[in-house]
């Protein structure tokens, strides 16, 4: 098999700003997986950005999966992934690029959306919106932008004083939207506590990482006298991280780039289905490739997040950043996930540094 990959930027509509930090752009690592015979795939490493490896780190970690597969190994993608999982290296973003590409090729050779080639549902549901961390003044802007939308993801996790006000001003500003909030686990166990309640009193539907990383037994502590639904995102990575959330969450937020692609998405909604968890399925800020391969799996899950479309402005894989707010998930038409290799190549000549 052959690798073609592309490294390039996407720029944000306004910064993104989270409880770790804010940033105005962000690169992607875009991939073309071509064989001897049969159609080409497509696929995307957007980094884990607390993991700490760059976008350019990702090309030889896609380069070493490639050359372990075998010119077949769309025939059996799930098989294939598990062959060469270990050469990824805690590098899972990678490891999404190249599973992506091969169920696309998969899909594509027998003509069909790939959630019908996996005998799942149409892509479904409403994805939120997401109100960056930012002076209290922006966020109340953003609100009233979006204040037509359906849903509201605020990102909060810089104070509790800073919080309370934020979340009162984007409910003053958008009063007839569902709001969730996401901490990114920038609350202390006492910070958390006390800002639940009031959370819940402005209408909160959920909170997402409320509390650090590993921190399980304070999440589970927090759980019990929360009156607001506990998902856990930068604590779900694969597989392998669910069975220790037991008991310490509702809901879990599955992202291909976290997980390692579509074959573990799978067994993790699996899993969560079997705990009675809710699942949210997510995205880091990724281009169109990332946001359409997410999409063929939402009618299987229970909330989306899918909004890096409406976050970007030029995003380079047609069709391109989205210029009007729009919940609809962002799912492609046509076989595989919807996005052309060809159209992906042209688009990105010139644009992207290729390797």
């Amino acid at each position: 098999m052959r690798a073609t990959t592309w490294l390039t930027e996407l720029e944000l509509r306004y910064p993104f700003g989270i409880s770790r930090g804010s940033v105005d752009r962000l690169p992607t690592l875009l991939l073309r997986l071509d064989a001897a015979e049969g159609p080409a795939g497509v696929g995307e490493a957007a980094p884990v950005r607390y993991l700490g490896v760059s976008a350019a780190d990702h090309r030889p970690v896609i380069e070493r999966l490639v050359a372990a597969l075998a010119e077949d190994a769309a025939d059996d993608p799930r098989a294939a992934i598990a062959g060469v999982r270990e050469l990824a290296e805690g590098v899972p973003a990678a490891l999404a690029a190249v599973d992506v590409a091969l169920w696309d090729r998969a899909a594509r050779r027998r003509g069909l959306p790939l959630h019908a080639h996996l005998g799942l549902p149409p892509p479904a549901g409403l994805t939120t919106y997401t109100i960056a961390l930012d002076t209290l003044e922006a966020m109340a802007a953003r609100g009233r932008e979006a204040a037509a939308l359906p849903l509201l993801k605020i990102k909060l996790g810089r104070d509790p004083d800073f919080d309370r006000a934020a979340i009162d001003a984007v409910a003053a500003a958008a009063p007839r939207a569902r709001l969730r909030v996401d901490a990114n686990g920038g609350w202390s166990f006492d910070q958390a506590r006390a800002l639940l309640p009031h959370l819940a009193d402005r209408g909160v539907e959920m909170v997402e990482q409320p509390l650090a990383r590993g921190a399980l037994a304070a999440l589970e502590a927090l759980r019990r006298g929360s009156p607001l639904p506990i998902f856990a995102d930068e604590d779900v990575q694969s597989l392998a991280s669910l069975p220790a959330l037991r008991g310490r969450v509702d809901g879990i937020n599955i992202k291909l780039m976290k997980c390692g692609g579509i074959s573990e998405a799978l067994a993790m909604i699996d899993f969560a289905r079997g705990e009675g968890w809710q699942i949210l399925l997510g995205c880091m800020i990724e281009s169109r490739v990332g946001l359409a391969a997410a999409a063929q799996l939402s009618g299987s899950v229970d909330a989306l997040d899918l909004d890096a479309h409406m976050l970007t402005v030029g995003d380079p894989v047609p069709p391109g950043s989205l210029e009007r707010l729009d919940p609809a998930p962002p799912a492609l038409a046509g076989p595989g996930i919807g996005v052309d290799p060809d159209g992906l190549a042209h688009a990105l000549a010139g644009a992207a540094a290729p390797g």
